[in-house]
């Protein structure tokens, strides 16, 4: 963020004096301490009083008073600052003026209360206390100030990076932290929040990317290796986007700048990018694309370009299992399903189980082959396995069967051929066999092309060696996660309905893709800048950055294995 910051007093002529100054950070700090970039030297106002942060423009926002190490753990007020607003901090005045042509914004800051209209009481004591009237010489006490200052927090710290007689005193060591350290680490290196030379590898020069890959030697790349992120990123650190000392939580940055900075023109950085440019996500931005499986790996499709279809291999209607008057049952009356009668969360809750014919359909669609002499079904799998218990059924049925089942299955009076008066004959044994096989073939080819598997599967039908007919289920391509690259939890969303996203009641084909667009998410999400009844959804809230199946550098070998873990402990 680049801001202007004008700085108003007057003269004892009563004329107005300004000074301009030009600050470019992330965030610009408000408050009476030194290191203030916007500096208000008054006692009335805390050290570090607030914070200026570029969220889609400057914003200011104020902490708890009292709390001198970070003005951002518990904000209490927090406005936007917006040409022509003004807003008092203690005794000051900032005014917002018209945001100047390459700045982010400008501001006033103008003293409208001084200290002696307020307390001039206050000010009749602080005069009396002056190095004069202690007969003391202002430059002795100068060169004074200036060796405790160069002992206190420059000598002593820099025991801990230089070959110094204290370098290993735990005491110096946890006081030069306190001297140097600009804030809290994150959670993940607090076990090594004392071993500063872990990261800081050599003392005067900011970290560098080998320090960090000697614990994030497996961190993937942001692109794809066909992008040359080498050259990408060429120049840029690590710690320029991964600030350590800011927060417990995190190191990266969260604003939608980050992201857009490359983002909004991602062909001009990438000559081979799939993506298209965006730079909010309800202005500007594409419409999402699907990963739908094929036969030789997947296809990515954007929405809004045709006709998207899914071959799953699958027949499955949606309109039908969704029947608000209810769908048949084997044992039941019909039984009404909606969406959670299928489709379970995980463990995580952020998405769903894949559906399984054990766990969710075979309640009704039941592998009977004959029902009227037995409840027993085939195996759901492999046709081979459906095909060889069929024909054991009915070999054993023919010749062991008691008379009913006989009946009842084959259709003509008898029995089982063991169960008959006498020694059977071989060419009765092969007579019986073959009433078996004939059955056994009947009952395989209404499995599969009649009533069962074709219900819901799509079947090959092939000549075999032998003559017969062999069946083959074509593969399932069951898609549970449509966009692999986004992050979304279905937990988040519990309050809405399944419908609200995935309009699938009348769907009467499998084919049919029911993920919503990214017009759907809009009516309830807005992009960085805060809108009225939506939400706020920065890019980060969706995308991760960096991609898993390219690493970083896998022949990189770190230094020594327990190089950095090595007295965090004892150091404690």
């Amino acid at each position: 963020m680049k801001l202007l910051v004008i700085t108003q007093s007057r003269n004892r002529a009563g004329r107005t004096v300004q000074v301009k100054k030009e600050v470019n950070a992330d965030w610009i700090r408000v408050g009476r301490a030194a290191s203030s970039e916007v500096l208000l030297a008054d006692p009335r106002v805390a050290l570090n009083q607030g914070l200026i942060l570029d969220r889609d423009g400057p914003v200011y926002t104020e902490g708890e008073v009292g709390n001198l190490t970070s003005t951002t753990k518990r904000a209490v007020r927090s406005v936007r600052l917006k040409p022509g607003s003004a807003v008092d901090v203690g005794p000051y005045k900032i005014t917002v003026l018209d945001t100047p042509e390459g700045y982010s914004g400008a501001i006033t800051v103008e003293l409208v209360r001084p200290r002696e209209d307020v307390a001039p009481e206050f000010m009749s004591r602080a005069n009396k206390l002056t190095l004069r009237s202690l007969h003391l010489p202002k430059r002795l006490v100068a060169l004074a100030l200036f060796a405790v200052v160069a002992v206190v927090f420059f000598l002593l710290p820099s025991g801990r990076v230089l070959d110094l007689p204290w370098k290993g005193e735990q005491s110096i060591a946890m006081a030069s932290d306190r001297f140097w350290n600009p804030g809290p680490v994150m959670l993940a290196h607090q076990p090594i929040e004392l071993k500063c030379e872990a990261c800081h590898e050599v003392a005067f020069v900011q970290v560098r990317d080998e320090s960090c890959l000697e614990c994030h030697q497996k961190i993937g790349h942001h692109v794809g290796q066909d992008m040359k992120p080498a050259a990408l990123f060429q120049g840029t650190r690590c710690a320029e986007c991964h600030r350590d000392h800011k927060g417990v939580k995190t190191t990266h940055r969260d604003d939608d700048r980050f992201c857009v900075d490359c983002h909004k023109d991602v062909r001009g950085r990438a000559n081979g990018a799939q993506s298209q440019n965006v730079s909010d996500f309800e202005k500007d931005h594409p419409a999402f694309r699907l990963s739908i499986p094929v036969d030789k790996g997947v296809k990515r499709v954007r929405m809004g370009s045709g006709p998207i279809e899914e071959s799953s291999n699958l027949v499955f209607p949606h309109e039908v299992h969704l029947d608000p008057k209810g769908v048949r049952h084997p044992d039941k009356d019909k039984v009404k399903l909606d969406c959670a009668a299928c489709h379970k969360p995980d463990a995580s809750k952020r998405t769903f189980e894949p559906v399984t014919m054990q766990k969710h359909c075979q309640e009704c669609h039941r592998l009977e082959f004959e029902p009227a002499v037995t409840k027993r079904q085939v195996p759901h799998g492999l046709p081979g396995d459906a095909i060889t218990v069929v024909n054991e059924f009915y070999a054993n049925l023919a010749l062991n069967g008691v008379k009913d089942s006989f009946e009842k299955a084959f259709g003509v009076p008898g029995e089982g051929l063991l169960r008959r008066v006498g020694q059977p004959s071989e060419a009765q044994r092969q007579n019986a066999l073959a009433l078996a096989g004939k059955k056994a073939s009947q009952v395989s080819e209404e499995l599969f092309e009649v009533r069962v598997c074709r219900a819901c599967h799509a079947i090959l039908k092939e000549d075999g060696p032998d003559g017969k007919p062999v069946w083959n289920v074509a593969k399932i391509r069951a898609n549970n996660i449509w966009m692999p690259h986004a992050r979304f939890d279905h937990k988040s969303h519990s309050q809405s309905k399944c419908a609200d996203c995935h309009d699938v009641a009348k769907s009467k084909r499998s084919q049919d893709v029911a993920m919503p667009k990214i017009e759907s998410c809009r009516e309830c999400h807005a992009g960085s800048q805060p809108s009225e009844k939506k939400i706020t959804s920065n890019c980060l809230l969706c995308h991760g950055f960096h991609e898993q199946q390219h690493p970083w550098d896998p022949g990189f070998k770190p230094k020594g294995k327990t190089r950095v873990a090595q007295g965090a402990s004892g150091d404690r």
